[in-house]
């Protein structure tokens, strides 16, 4: 003899509705929200990307480290320096670099800037602090480890980690950002 109580939960378990099939669904939605919200990390190896006019804003601002080079009217180059953490740059690349910084012509069209590694007391400035914090967070999701930033056409391109084959092409991509207004001849 079957007991009541039992058949009457064996009914409710074994039964998949629309009620449960919503949980579900509305479950998967969440865990590919909070997947890409904290943990994606966009590794496109390079590309174009528009500046949000927060960004532009937190550019320009005197709080900011780059409002003077970014209202030079020349273009911008931001890089990440051994002491930051996203460093990830071959030797090469780096001799590349440094190579850039130093060519004449490239100076008269760029200016050449290390990303800001924030220190712990930047917490402790208030206000101003926060919008440190958040102006070189969104920075250092558009800019990735290497970006150029051109404040005319409020747009950058970026490379997210560059490589060694990468090296050898950085100044001819630098002079011969024509598409951008800047042209070495």
């Amino acid at each position: 003899m079957a007991n009541k109580f039992l058949d009457k939960f064996d009914k409710q378990v074994n039964t998949f509705g629309p009620k449960e099939i919503m949980y579900a669904v509305g479950f998967v939605v969440l865990a590919v929200i909070l997947y890409f919200t904290f943990f994606h990390v966009d590794k496109t190896p390079y590309g174009y990307e528009d500046i949000s006019e927060e960004l532009a804003t937190y550019l320009a601002d005197k709080d900011s480290s780059y409002d003077e080079e970014y209202k030079d009217g020349k273009m911008l180059v931001l890089y990440t320096t051994k002491r930051d953490s996203l460093y990830k740059y071959p030797q090469n690349f780096q001799d590349a670099l440094d190579v850039a910084m130093e060519d004449e012509n490239l100076n008269e069209l760029y200016n050449f800037k290390a990303l800001t590694v924030l220190r712990n007391n930047v917490l402790f400035d208030g206000e101003k602090g926060e919008k440190i914090i958040k102006g070189e967070k969104e920075l250092r999701k558009a800019c990735r480890s290497f970006c150029v930033i051109n404040p005319k056409k409020k747009a950058l391109y970026f490379y997210f980690e560059p490589k060694e084959r990468d090296a050898q092409y950085l100044q001819e991509n630098l002079k011969k950002l024509e598409f951008w207004g800047a042209k070495l001849d």
